[in-house]
């Protein structure tokens, strides 16, 4: 399945082969680095990667919970098998992008659905996410079709969607301070992805237009136009902050919030820290 037409043919030729992944994005295949596919497409999932081991390195360094390790964990194989997949345009890469959205966003769902016990966990829950992921692995590489991944995963968003949404009016009730902090980030991270993903069918619907407009434009300014980039980072910010969010969620629900606080990385990108104990 290709968006907009044949892309046109690099006079370098195709490093990685013949491309097998059933989506070819927009942005011309080689036009940049024959050992890269789509260039801007690839290096823009070092948003990815920046922001998961950040938030790794702030749950060990304020000791939370390893359910938490394990989500930036899934955030970071999402985007290494993405650089991978726009790197090459290779099936087995494409699977190694798209599955992990699945599985990353499942440990998102446990999160939110655990978030009010305090002690173990739900057995029928981790079954029933896992079942989740299976049929949905099985199914995807048997019909190959991208729009059953993408259904798939809008699912288990509305999932985490809907339950954060009855946590936030839980917390209305006790907490206003916790419950501003919470809707701060909810809204941010709904920003993020709704702004990648108007970008995204853009880049889909638009593409011919698009290819057109970078051929006039001048070198520097031609990659401001390659929106499917800005889908990496529009989802690697959504993402992140998705995170952040059950982590203050579940330290309101375990009722240890008064010992952390929300900061921020240029005045947007939250994190959580210890406060400081006055002597």
């Amino acid at each position: 399945m290709e968006f907009g037409g044949p892309l046109p043919v690099s006079p370098i030729g195709p490093y990685w082969g013949k491309a097998t992944s059933t989506i070819d994005w927009c942005e011309e295949n080689y036009a940049v680095c024959k050992y890269i596919a789509e260039f801007w497409n690839t290096t823009t999932n070092l948003v990815f990667f920046a922001l998961a081991l950040y938030g790794m390195y702030k749950v060990k360094t304020t000791r939370q919970e390893n359910r938490f390790l394990f989500c930036y964990i899934g955030m970071l194989v999402v985007g290494t098998g993405s650089w991978l997949f726009h790197m090459t345009l290779q099936y087995q890469w494409q699977l190694a992008d798209e599955l992990p959205m699945i599985y990353g966003t499942c440990v998102c769902i446990y999160c939110a659905l655990q978030a009010d016990v305090k002690v173990g966990s739900d057995v029928y829950v981790s079954l029933g996410l896992f079942s989740y992921s299976a049929v949905v692995t099985l199914v995807y590489v048997q019909i190959r079709k991208p729009v059953f991944h993408q259904v798939a995963y809008a699912a288990e968003v509305a999932v985490i969607v809907i339950r954060n949404t009855m946590h936030q009016i839980e917390i209305r009730k006790t907490n206003i301070r916790a419950y501003t902090e919470l809707v701060n980030m909810f809204w941010l991270g709904i920003g993020s992805f709704g702004g990648a993903f108007v970008l995204w069918n853009i880049d889909n619907v638009f593409c011919n237009e698009l290819r057109a407009l970078r051929t006039v434009l001048p070198a520097p300014l031609s990659p401001l136009f390659q929106l499917h980039a800005y889908w990496h980072i529009g989802t690697a910010l959504g993402c992140y902050v998705s995170i952040v969010y059950q982590q203050y969620l579940r330290l309101v629900k375990l009722g240890t919030i008064d010992d952390f606080c929300v900061r921020r990385l240029a005045l947007v990108v939250p994190y959580i820290d210890r406060r400081k104990k006055v002597a």
